[in-house]
């Protein structure tokens, strides 16, 4: 696996930024096995998957604090981490727009510098906690753009989560007037995954296939159970499931790998 820490001056978001890359190369463990690595060759494209981190987190995180890059070699797959910091991947009403970085910006700065695939059905998007409404909001905001996006243990549930915070029954480092003109009139928005969810089905356009899990015991679960009925009663095509666990790393190092195995992955190279 190839590895790459890039920083780059970012026009939208108007400073430098940094994002982790991993890429599948031949390694040690397949040369000594004498396994095909008949995948890496000029003119080489990969599916990709765009990982995103949870509140607190950066562009470092899953690579620091899981086995992805091995995860990733196993099924031939590039990764893509960026930061955005506690933005909840927003346009954000005071400060930087990372809905538009992470679904125009960064996309077009990756397929530039690495072999990897353009077409939908090869481009994926995932994340943990707010990175897994992250990963829900880009897909449903850029429906045509991403043929998948998994949520672990995610903030699915905007609007619940919302008041949960205000309820001090979550904790969280949004501010969201800084997030939203007016953070009481989210409902509804293109914020509210539901009502996104909903407007992207009546302009008719291509949905995303959604994954959803959370641990039994981790605090999200009833807002994870919440955004489960509602995207069903939407007609989604969502796969859940659910484990023993709590909201921290060794849930989602052991779950990202059913995402994985949950993708439409090709058994080698895609073609463009």
């Amino acid at each position: 696996m190839a590895f790459f820490q890039v920083n780059f001056f970012s026009p939208t978001l108007r400073f430098g930024t940094d994002v982790n890359v991993v890429i599948p190369t031949p390694n040690a463990d397949e040369l000594m096995n004498h396994k095909d690595t008949s995948y890496f060759h000029t003119g080489a494209k990969y599916q990709v998957l765009y990982l995103l981190h949870g509140s607190y987190g950066d562009y470092s995180d899953w690579m620091r604090l899981t086995s992805i890059e091995k995860y990733a070699q196993n099924h031939k797959i590039a990764v893509v981490m960026p930061s955005a910091s506690n933005s909840f991947y927003q346009d954000m009403y005071r400060g930087s727009q990372y809905l538009t970085y992470l679904t125009e910006e960064l996309p077009e700065f990756i397929e530039s510098l690495f072999p990897v695939s353009r077409k939908r059905e090869n481009t994926f998007v995932a994340g943990l906690s707010m990175g897994g409404y992250g990963a829900w909001r880009l897909a449903l905001q850029k429906p045509e753009q991403y043929a998948c996006a998994a949520s672990l243990s995610g903030a699915v549930d905007f609007l619940g989560t919302v008041e949960a915070t205000k309820h001090g029954e979550i904790s969280g480092p949004f501010k969201w007037e800084a997030l939203f003109e007016n953070p009481d009139a989210i409902e509804g928005s293109d914020a509210d995954l539901f009502a996104l969810a909903a407007k992207r089905k009546a302009e008719g356009r291509p949905l995303p296939k959604l994954f959803q899990c959370v641990g039994t015991e981790d605090f999200t679960y009833n807002i994870n159970q919440n955004a489960r009925k509602q995207m069903t009663e939407l007609g989604l095509d969502l796969t859940y499931a659910e484990h023993p666990g709590i909201h921290d790393w060794d849930y989602w190092d052991a779950h990202i790998q059913d995402v994985l195995n949950w993708l439409p992955l090709a058994e080698s190279t895609v073609a463009e």
